[in-house]
This record gives C-alpha cells, sequence and structure tokens, in this order.
C-alpha cells in the first residue's frame, strides 16, 4: 500500500484546529505524518500538542517561511533512521485545503509514478477567491512562456515525490512562497517529469487563514521565475544591447558628417552592445563557467557572422529598397534573436568546462 511508503509533510505557521483532524485522519490511514512548527509561537502549543498524538511534530522558534519549514522536514526524513524504510513524500497545505483524500490520492499516483513530480492539480470550479483565480492563471501562463511546460496548476502546495527526488528539492533555493516555484523550475532542469491529478478546490472561510502576502509573495514568485528562466534573462539582456545598438546607430549617424556616417556607426554601436551583450549573457544569463580566452572568441566569431549579415541586410533595406533606416534595423534585430539565443545556448556558453 502507499501509505506504508509514504510520509505525509506539512509546514504549519499559527495553523488552526483543522490541522489536528486532517493529522488524525492521515494517521488512521496508515501514513507516517510530519508537522513542521514554522515559528508559530508559544499560543499554538496546544494546537501542536494535539497534533503530536497523530504525527511527528517539528519546531524552532522563528519563522523560516513555507519553503524553509518544507527543507526542513525533508532534511530530516532523509537523514533519520525512522523513515529509512520510506520511498516517497507527499507535502500538504496545513490551511483546510487538502482533504485527506486527495492527499492520499497523489500518495497512490507518486506510488506508479516514482520518478515524477506529482501536482494535485485545482480545476477552479465555484466558489473561488479572486486573487487565487487570477494569481494562478498568470503564474501558468508566465511558467508556460519561461519553463516551457504547461501546467493547469502551478501554485498547488498538494505534491508527490520520491526520495530520490526529495535529495535534489531539498537543496533547491527559497524559503518563502517563492521556494514551491523553484522547485518546479528545478523539475525542469533536472528531467524531472510532471504528473497532474485533478484534486477538489477547497476555499475555508474564502482562504482567510492563508498567509501569503498578495504584494510581498507575488514580487518573490515573479523575481523567481524571471531568475530561473534563461529565456527571459536573454530577451532582457538582448533587450538592453538592442537599446544600447538602435540608439547609438541613430544618434551617431545623425552626428557624423561623412558618407560612410552609417558604417561607422554601425561598428561603433556594435562594439558597445556586443560587449554588454556578451557580460550579460556569460554572467547572468547562463551563468557560464567558460573561461574569457574560450568564450570571447566563439561569441564574436558568431558576432561577426550575424554582424556581417545584418550589415548586408541593412545595405540591401536602405540603399536598395530605400526602407528607413530604423524600420530597416528593427526588422534585422528580430530576423536574427531567436538563432543566437540557441546557438549561445548550445554551443558557447551551454557547455561545462572543466575548472
Amino acid at each position: 500500500m502507499s501509505s506504508e511508503n509514504t510520509v505525509i509533510l506539512i509546514p504549519a505557521n499559527k495553523p488552526s484546529d483543522a490541522l489536528i483532524s486532517v493529522a488524525s485522519e492521515l494517521h488512521g490511514r496508515g501514513f507516517s505524518v510530519i508537522c513542521v512548527d514554522d515559528g508559530s509561537g508559544a499560543e499554538f502549543d496546544s494546537v501542536f500538542a494535539d497534533v503530536s498524538g497523530y504525527a511527528e511534530v517539528l519546531r524552532y522558534p522563528k519563522n523560516r517561511g513555507k519553503g524553509g519549514a518544507l527543507k526542513y522536514g525533508m532534511n530530516h526524513i532523509l537523514t533519520d533512521r525512522a523513515y529509512t524504510s520510506k520511498k516517497y513524500i507527499v507535502t500538504a497545505d496545513a490551511d483546510g485545503q487538502h482533504r485527506p483524500e486527495d492527499i492520499a490520492k497523489i500518495a497512490d499516483a507518486v506510488d506508479q509514478n516514482p520518478d515524477a513530480l506529482v501536482l494535485g492539480s485545482r480545476h477552479f470550479t465555484g466558489e473561488v477567491p479572486l486573487r487565487s483565480r487570477f494569481g494562478n492563471s498568470l503564474t501558468r501562463i508566465v511558467f508556460a512562456v519561461a519553463g516551457g511546460r504547461k501546467l493547469n496548476d502551478t501554485q498547488t502546495g498538494l505534491r508527490g515525490f520520491s526520495l530520490k527526488n526529495a535529495a535534489i528539492f531539498a537543496q533547491t533555493s527559497g524559503d518563502r512562497y517563492e521556494y514551491e516555484m523553484n522547485m518546479l523550475f528545478t523539475a525542469v532542469e533536472e528531467k524531472i517529469p510532471f504528473a497532474e491529478i485533478p484534486i477538489e478546490t477547497v476555499y475555508e472561510d474564502n482562504n482567510s487563514s492563508s498567509h501569503f502576502r498578495p504584494v510581498r509573495d507575488s514580487i518573490r514568485i515573479y523575481r523567481t521565475i524571471f531568475l530561473a528562466s534563461k529565456s527571459l534573462k536573454y530577451l532582457f539582456s538582448s533587450g538592453l544591447a538592442f537599446i544600447i545598438d538602435y540608439a547609438l546607430v541613430l544618434l551617431l549617424d545623425a552626428v557624423i558628417p561623412s558618407a560612410l556616417s552609417m558604417e561607422i556607426a554601425m561598428v561603433a554601436a556594435w562594439i558597445c552592445s556586443s560587449l554588454t551583450n556578451f557580460f550579460l549573457n556569460r554572467n547572468f544569463v547562463f551563468r557560464s563557467d567558460a573561461p574569457l580566452i574560450k568564450a570571447m572568441p566563439e561569441y564574436y566569431g558568431l558576432a561577426g557572422v550575424v554582424f556581417l549579415c545584418k550589415a548586408g541586410l541593412l545595405e540591401l533595406l536602405t540603399r536598395v529598397l530605400h526602407i528607413p533606416l530604423g524600420v530597416a534595423k528593427l526588422g534585422a534585430e528580430i530576423l536574427f534573436f531567436v538563432s543566437n539565443y540557441f546557438i549561445q545556448k548550445k554551443l558557447i556558453f551551454g557547455r561545462k568546462h572543466k575548472t
């Protein structure tokens, strides 16, 4: 049975009595349950005292955040001999959103898909708080673009995975609500497959017990998405380089009194923008360990080819077809944007180098 192989991990900060009934029912179903008290304070001692009759309670005095509590619990499971016979972990929320029968459903699913990150996927039907419906819809779209994977519910806290994958997720960065988004990007990077299992959408008292801070935690989540996505960071890097290049070409072409003003402007602008793009891509976008002596010649070999192609295209568009320089420049940049990304990702900055 999946219950014999699975530990249910519940992070809790200032929980209601609902946590007691959930722990009790899961215990009755044969699950081992761990509840991490995320610095709730002495006034919640009675709740955790009752929970301890059905679960192991781990406590620390200062609030670390949901991600910190989850990683604390994972590391405990991975290192404590009491759990050496276990194979899986299912994380669940303490606010009553996850029914014991749905938690058991995720345990069964991960038992059948041990290599996957199994997500309890809500479909947001019925009376759902607007902030929850809107927040999940937005992060779902952004994650699909940034992570390249389409998921129905990116913010679910009901997740199942093997202890092997738990060792990976325990090293994932983030201590608060952004941690769960980082988990998804870690799964993408580590090529861990996803499996989504439909669960009921439950919001007790309009989700008033949630400790999610809409502004601060949303900023954390979207910052996480941006920093974890190579494609979004590349878009930023290329956009900044384009602005520098575009502005300098137009400025220098206007102020240089020469028949070759456009050519001189293009070279000067290219030098400035390409240096900006190179260092951003190497150190920020791809976080490459490629030494400068190797990466820079490769980058400028590619950049030189692209520059000559764009120069030829601009000559054709402006001098033959008489298209305005601003319009021609914009079209040429868009044309070479996508090819540059994949060549840099795979051939220049994507390879591992021995130190």
